[in-house]
């Protein structure tokens, strides 16, 4: 178990919990990117490269003319927007979801990195801005539907979706967050919905501190929050995919 890690996360929520403490300040994180129902820079379905690194991914089923769901996907630790893509495809080809997976700068996301510091607070950093860049570049090359635009991340891809999510309630109505770590502190802003998933044997992030703290947490602050536990590891099996895209979505 990386006990930096831990400690850092508990760091996050006791922070969160007492939003008095010292250093506790509140840090941006807030988009400004938008739908727009005025597509300037329609794409074809398929594959397209997007600056930074990122892939925008449109299915071949979604209705001529139509406003889609829209996802945009976090990756964990080592991992790129390509393995996203590709995790989530199937779900995006059989329900019409637009899909949007960036980057991140560094081997990780540098709001994820920060929970690894247990001498200061979580914050964010560039990342952010190259996240609201690429929401904007797909905005005006896809038409989405603003009530079903959704931000999903697996381990620090999970971390720092619960975080932009928490702050971005307006444009992102739901957060998934698989095998999640932690989160920035947040005590601003309109609660949204979070869908957690957890392993209950997973060996690098706890389930404890996610099932017993932060989620209770959320909900104390009016997010609707649901939390789903496997007999498994550090990972995302298809049939909790399948479960999370139903609750996001409905059947």
């Amino acid at each position: 178990m990386n006990i930096v890690r831990v400690a850092a996360v508990m760091l996050a929520l006791v922070i969160a919990a007492n939003p008095r403490l010292p250093g506790a300040k509140e840090i941006s994180g807030v988009l400004s990117a938008r739908p727009s129902a005025s597509v300037v820079a329609p794409v074809s379905a398929g594959r397209h490269r997007l600056k930074a690194g990122t892939t925008l991914y449109v299915p071949a089923t979604i209705p001529a003319g139509g406003a889609a769901p829209f996802l945009l996907l976090l990756h964990g630790a080592g991992g790129t927007g390509e393995n996203m893509i590709r995790r989530f495809k199937a779900q995006a080809d059989r329900r019409g979801i637009i899909l949007l997976a960036p980057k991140a700068a560094g081997p990780t996301w540098d709001v994820a990195s920060s929970m690894g510091n247990p001498r200061a607070p979580p914050s964010f950093g560039a990342d952010v801005r190259r996240i609201d860049a690429v929401l904007m570049d797909a905005f005006a090359r896809v038409n989405v539907d603003p009530e079903r635009a959704a931000v999903a991340g697996f381990s620090d891809g999970a971390s720092t979706a619960l975080s932009i999510g928490a702050r971005n309630a307006a444009l992102f109505r739901s957060t998934l967050a698989f095998s999640a770590g932690g989160m920035v502190p947040h005590r601003a802003g309109s609660p949204g919905r979070v869908f957690f998933s957890h392993g209950t044997k997973d060996p690098i992030l706890p389930l404890a501190a996610m099932r017993e703290s932060l989620a209770p947490s959320l909900a104390a602050a009016g997010f609707q929050v649901t939390f789903v536990t496997f007999d498994g590891g550090h990972e995302l099996p298809e049939p909790v995919l399948e479960q999370a895209i139903v609750w996001w979505l409905g059947s």
